[in-house]
């Protein structure tokens, strides 16, 4: 008789237990620093970007984006930023 409550109880945590996605408020953002300004661009996951430099902050919409999605905005921030050799 134990095990079968033992058994039940366990079923039940198990089948009434949930999993949260972990990074629902993540976004996706590329930094880059050029002549010393620091510049970052975020994907808001929303086809938006917010970019950020020297303390403010623009968000930009996906029709100013230049046919780009965000996340290809993103990108381009990342990949035109200068490496440090």
């Amino acid at each position: 008789m134990k095990k079968s409550i033992l058994f039940l109880a366990f079923t039940a945590a198990v089948v009434f237990s949930s999993c949260s996605k972990d990074d629902e408020d993540e976004k996706v953002c590329a930094s880059c620093s050029i002549l010393g300004i620091s510049i970052e661009a975020c994907d808001n996951g929303d086809g938006s970007v917010t970019v950020s430099t020297a303390g403010q902050s623009e968000t930009i919409s996906g029709a100013d984006l230049d046919g780009l999605s965000a996340a290809e905005y993103v990108k381009a921030i990342e990949d035109g930023c200068p490496t440090s050799s």
